[in-house]
Formats: structure tokens, sequence, C-alpha cells
């Protein structure tokens, strides 16, 4: 056994050890005992066998920007640029902190806006910190009901920094902090993959992996489909619009996707039959779980992801 594991039991009382020998084997009290192997006498609450316990610490480190999740960070490899400060309105001024609980590598996390077709749309994006180098950029996403907080809320954005990607999570045109642009086209149309493939100009991310949920999929499968698309990975996540796309898009699509939904999820399963022609594809079904699955089984979803992403490097 361990020997904390041995001090964690320990307490005021006798000396689980000597008390047990003293009763048991020679029919000598612990005080006894203590005296013939030449111990101190047990004292008061806090100790162990006569020896004082050190206090344990509860307090966790907290970065100035406030708490956030803590995980563990592979080792980085190549470095990518953080996206131009010019990009972001002179009167939006970026928030960061950086965090090193843990003794882990230190996450930086910033908020601003982009230009994108005349209309200023919100972002949070979250990297490695400074020195840290970065593997690729992803590009998050979100459905009707959400933004990107959602993202940072969840603890997406900081484990992917952590794991070593530039994860960039924006506002979709009328939602979120992005309320005042207006949406390229109504709910439930395709957008042209030129919308996004400005986003990702804007905010020089190079060829993304792109996570797309529900509404989303309106932006994010003409992106996909476009021919000669920058893209990298895709993940949709019960995404709509997936039977607007014909088989022979479909088919053409090189790109590696990670299929993810619920298997409480009508709309999930509905996506996967149009989605399961991507040639390049893999599945996972989270057990239990509704529409936002991600919301449901975060640790099944990080995993997932991540493991994913691992593969693309």
């Amino acid at each position: 056994m361990h020997v904390e594991q041995v001090a964690e039991g320990l307490g005021a009382g006798p000396c689980p050890v000597l008390g047990a020998r003293g009763a048991e084997g020679r029919g000598e009290t612990e005080t006894a005992v203590r005296r013939r192997m030449g111990l101190a006498a047990p004292v008061g609450p806090g100790t162990a066998c006569g020896h004082k316990r050190a206090p344990r610490s509860t307090a966790r480190p907290t970065p100035s920007g406030g708490p956030h999740p803590c995980f563990p960070a592979p080792g980085p490899s190549r470095r990518l640029p953080s996206p131009a400060s010019y990009l972001r309105e002179p009167t939006q001024l970026p928030r960061c902190f950086t965090s090193t609980a843990g003794g882990m590598a230190g996450v930086e996390q910033h908020e601003g806006t982009i230009q994108v077709q005349g209309q200023s749309l919100f972002f949070r994006e979250a990297h490695p910190g400074s020195g840290q180098a970065t593997r690729f950029s992803v590009l998050l996403l979100h459905g009707i009901r959400f933004s990107s907080e959602t993202w940072q809320n969840l603890g997406t954005l900081h484990r992917l920094a952590q794991a070593g990607y530039w994860a960039v999570a924006i506002d979709l045109p009328g939602l979120g902090r992005s309320k005042e642009a207006t949406a390229p086209a109504p709910v439930g149309e395709l957008v042209p993959s030129s919308f996004l493939a400005t986003v990702v100009d804007a905010l020089d991310m190079g060829a993304p992996v792109v996570i797309s949920p529900s509404l989303s999929g309106m932006y994010s499968l003409p992106f996909l489909v476009a021919p000669g698309s920058q893209i990298r990975g895709y993940v949709p996540v019960a995404p709509i619009c997936t039977d607007k796309i014909n088989a022979a898009d479909y088919a053409r699509v090189k790109t590696s996707v990670l299929i993810v939904y619920g298997d409480q999820d009508p709309m999930g399963q509905t996506s996967f039959e149009h989605l399961k022609q991507l040639p390049n594809h893999r599945v996972l079904v989270m057990e239990g779980a509704g529409h936002p699955c991600y919301l449901d089984k975060p640790k099944e979803w990080h995993t997932g992801l991540l493991d994913f992403l691992q593969e693309l490097a």
C-alpha cells in the first residue's frame, strides 16, 4: 500500500499496526509497545502514529481571467501564426488570460470581431500560450439555440488549445453576439461556400477542421463539397441540410470526416443516412444522448474529437 494511502486512514486513535500487535500478539497495550520500540506516545488529532500530518491544500490555481477546466496537453509540433490583430475592431479590446494550472503549458484566450462580407461577426479563440507550438486550426460553429459561448462553457476551446490546437468559435449571423448581422440565407437553405471561405480567410486559419452541429450545416456543407475547398477535416454533429447535397458531391469529398450524433436524436440518424455517402468517414454514436450530444456526454465528446484530430496530424 502506498504511504500516502496509509497516512490518509490514520487519525487521533490508536495506531492500526502497533495497536493490533499489542492487543493480539503480546497482550501489551499500545503505549507499552511504543515504549519497547522507542516510539513517542500517541498524540492528539491531526497526527498518525505520533507523526504530524501535513495539511492538505485544496486551493487550485485560477487564471486572472476566471476559472476554467484543466486538461493535459500533448507535446507541440508546428507553430501557426495567431490571428492578425488588425482583424479586430479598434473598440473591441481582446480579453486574454493565461493558465498554468497543474504545471501544464499555458492557454491564451481572446475575443474579437472580423468583417465578413461587410458585416461584423464575433469570435472567441484559444491557443497554446507564448512559446508553445500549435498543430493546426479548428473552427467551431454552433446550432440555432447556441453560440460560441457554448464551446467556451463546455471547455472545448480550452481543451483543444491545451492539446496543441488553435481553436476559433464564431457566432453565426443573427445569433449570439453577431445578432446585428444578417444571415446570408434563410434557415434551412444552403449558404454559398464563399461565406465560410471568407470567414476562414479573415481569421487566417489556413485549412481548418470544421466542427458543425445542427443549424450550422447550412454553412458547412457547401464549404465541404466546394471544389478545391481548403478543409483539413470535418466533424458534423447532426447537421441540417444533409439532404440538399447530392450523392455525386458527397462521393467527391476526400476529407476525413467524423460523424457524431446521439442515439436519442432522430435528426442525427436522418443526417447520418446522407453523410454516410462520404467515402472517408467514421462514426461516433453517443448512447443516451440527444440532439446536442456534446452537452449530454462531454467526456465522450472530447475524447472522440481529440482522437480524431490526433489522427489528422
